[in-house]
């Protein structure tokens, strides 16, 4: 009995001996569905696969595993994945009853859990794997007297070393190491590193391969750490460019036309202007007194100092000029002359 795995790594999925000799019978006369190039080979392989990344390259398969949750309409059960279950030719294990898909399985838990206990069933493949050994063992039983080699296969798996997998990857070698264990033949390709152990702890320390990408690591992240640093300068520069372009546009646009009324002065229309010239043109305009102390502006539009010339005075200067010229000269009372004793 030959099983082969399958997971969705592009590293090696294309290796996985799909097309054997039941290849064109299981395609039915339909058409070859486009997938990874594999090599045709002349043994029998039985295809299980997981998981919707798997579904979408594996060109056939017979066994197929889905224990998630049922909810068609997620993000995991796209309509086409959920079809493809539905019409799966081949018994689909499952984690509790699908009535939908008429060859679905219930994952027999409590028979993995009594042989391999639930201490390294941390993914699918893991699951795949224990049922993989049991009917291995279970066709031992039932031909003791045959001689067939049994081997177990994993294509488009490599459960790299990372927070994500790397619990999945302790399990997959559980079972790799169960197999062997158990006189069942296995096989990775080189192209994959799931046989790949963590390091050893503490002694790894030891060894030159460890000091050098520990090394390696060390200097990455400092350089990381500087372009980091030089993103966040970079990001508070363009920031300081946003505003301050900004602030030219402000600019740009309320101080750039001659033309306006001015604020903080008193404004009063020229006699015969328009409401332009009248108005907004800034010409220059004096402030004359009278005997009666009457305000006469002479010129056009804004109320303006005699001594600024042509530029518009503020209100509090105005009214200080104008106080100035009205202000009635003050009487000095002569003084007493002093008489000397």
């Amino acid at each position: 009995m030959k099983i082969a795995v399958i997971g969705s790594a592009p590293s090696s999925i294309g290796l996985a001996p799909f097309k054997d000799a039941k290849y064109s019978q299981w395609l039915g006369g339909k058409p070859n569905p486009a997938s990874p190039p594999s090599l045709h080979i002349e043994d029998d392989w039985e295809i299980w696969g997981c998981s919707p990344g798997a579904w979408a390259v594996a060109p056939r398969a017979d066994v197929w595993f889905e224990v998630h949750r049922w909810e068609p309409g997620q993000a995991w059960f796209s309509p086409e994945y959920t079809q493809f279950l539905r019409q799966f030719r081949g018994p689909v294990y499952t984690g509790g009853p699908i009535p939908e898909i008429q060859n679905h399985v219930v994952y027999p838990i409590e028979e993995v859990e009594a042989e391999f206990s639930a201490y390294f069933l941390h993914s699918s493949l893991s699951l795949m794997l224990g049922v993989a050994i049991l009917k291995i063992e279970q066709f031992r039983k039932d031909n003791p007297d045959s001689t067939e080699r049994h081997t177990i296969g994993m294509w488009g798996v490599d459960m790299a070393a990372t927070e994500e997998y790397g619990d999945q990857r302790d399990g997959c070698q559980f079972f790799i190491l169960e197999a062997l264990r158990r006189g069942i033949e296995f096989y990775v390709p080189p192209e994959s590193c799931l046989l790949r152990p963590k390091p050893i702890y503490g002694l790894s320390e030891w060894n030159h391969d460890y000091i050098k990408c520990t090394q390696r690591a060390r200097e990455l992240n400092q350089r990381r750490q500087a372009a980091q640093q030089a993103i966040h300068e970079a990001t508070q520069q363009a920031t300081f460019l946003a505003g301050a372009m900004d602030n030219m546009e402000y600019f740009i646009k309320t101080w750039t036309n001659p033309y306006g009324l001015p604020a903080g002065t008193y404004i009063n229309q020229a006699p015969g202007t328009g409401l332009g010239g009248g108005l907004t043109l800034r010409r220059p305009i004096t402030v004359t007194g009278t005997e009666d102390g009457d305000f006469v502006p002479t010129g056009s539009g804004v109320v303006e100092n005699e001594v600024s010339g042509n530029t518009v005075t503020p209100l509090a200067d105005a009214v200080q000029a104008m106080r100035a010229v009205t202000a009635k000269p003050t009487r000095r009372k002569p003084k007493k002359p002093t008489r000397r004793k």
